[in-house]
């Protein structure tokens, strides 16, 4: 039986419908005045700030991969790792979890490493980066739990308050949930020995392989320092933007760590960049902390622009880097 697949033109098309629709929904029925009004009083200086420890996230990134392909037997420099992750984040903006597959081709174009190698080792990255977002959402939970459960309330629409608008999440996910749990057991003959059920344990005995490949590197504690490294500088990058505005800068290490895990939720939404999920849920994240809704909007509109030009540089820098490798024999 020949397999239906959406052309990829058609997937990026919806993906980019989606995202203008979530910035149509985040933007609706606000003041465009008041978000315009909040964002002039910014202090571009720790914007700056924010995107040079986001490009130094980046080059963290780039030396941890080559610990784990030289585990592997396969060499190359932390600069081309760091170009190839920058070309992955530069398709990743445009559609969403394609960034995986160019940042391998990259770098298997420059140093012909095969790609279901480098496959493999960004799947061990995607795992590790899973377990610390898990882990940074239980110390969120921790520190900063009512405004977690606000966060849901707000955003269900379920307080009487202007932050904008609802959705009802419990209700989609639920009804969702339902739907999928009747389809699985109606048709669970045929989902056991369908393709899609096949990739979904590769992908699971993959996440457990990545982890205990982790536990063999030579190079495991730099690997582990890395690791908090990057997630480090994901969180300054986010807390020194507070500085940047008035109206965020007396905000503590907790409510910074809150807005990070909201817009962590915006960015794993898969639309380009996050677009309108992001602006959201970070908007809202505000609100909880006693903003109004407009000048939460400001602060993701302005945050997320510098990360996507971060972003955005870093892979035009990746493709220039690369580009000038082709010409090297060495």
């Amino acid at each position: 039986m020949a397999k239906f697949a959406l052309p990829g033109w058609l997937r990026t098309t919806g993906f980019a419908v989606f995202a203008l629709a979530l910035l149509y929904f985040a933007f609706d029925g606000v003041d465009l005045q008041a978000v315009w009004s909040s964002a002039r009083e910014a202090q571009w200086g720790w914007i700056a700030l924010s995107v040079v420890l986001g490009y130094i996230a980046v080059l963290s990134r780039g030396k941890r991969w080559t610990y784990v392909l030289s585990h592997l037997g396969h060499h190359t420099t932390m600069w081309r790792a760091v170009h190839a992750t920058g070309v992955g984040y530069l398709v990743n903006m445009a559609i969403p979890r394609a960034g995986e597959v160019a940042r391998a081709t990259a770098l298997n174009r420059a140093d012909k490493i095969p790609v279901n190698v480098l496959i493999g080792t960004i799947l061990i990255e995607r795992t590790i980066d899973l377990v610390m977002m898990a882990g940074l959402l239980g110390v969120a939970f921790l520190t900063a739990s009512d405004e977690l459960t606000s966060l849901i309330d707000l955003t269900q629409g379920e307080t009487d308050s202007q932050a904008g608008p609802g959705i009802p999440w419990g209700s989609i996910l639920g009804g969702i949930g339902l739907v999928l749990g009747l389809l699985s057991w109606i048709f669970r003959g045929r989902i056991v020995q369908s393709a899609f059920y096949a990739k979904v344990q590769n992908f699971l005995s993959g996440m457990m392989e990545g982890i205990r490949a982790v536990g063999q590197l030579e190079n495991k504690w730099a690997f582990w320092g890395h690791t908090f490294f990057i997630w480090g500088c994901y969180y300054v990058m986010v807390y020194v933007c507070f500085y940047a505005l008035p109206f965020t800068s007396n905000f503590s290490l907790a409510q910074g760590l809150f807005v990070m895990m909201a817009a962590s939720l915006g960015v794993l939404i898969p639309v380009p960049g996050g677009v309108g999920a992001y602006h959201y849920l970070v908007a809202m994240a505000l609100v909880v902390l006693g903003l109004p809704y407009a000048q939460g909007l400001a602060f993701a509109t302005i945050v997320h622009a510098a990360q996507a030009f971060m972003l955005m540089s870093s892979g035009v820098i990746g493709l220039i880097g690369l580009s000038a490798r082709k010409g090297r024999t060495s």
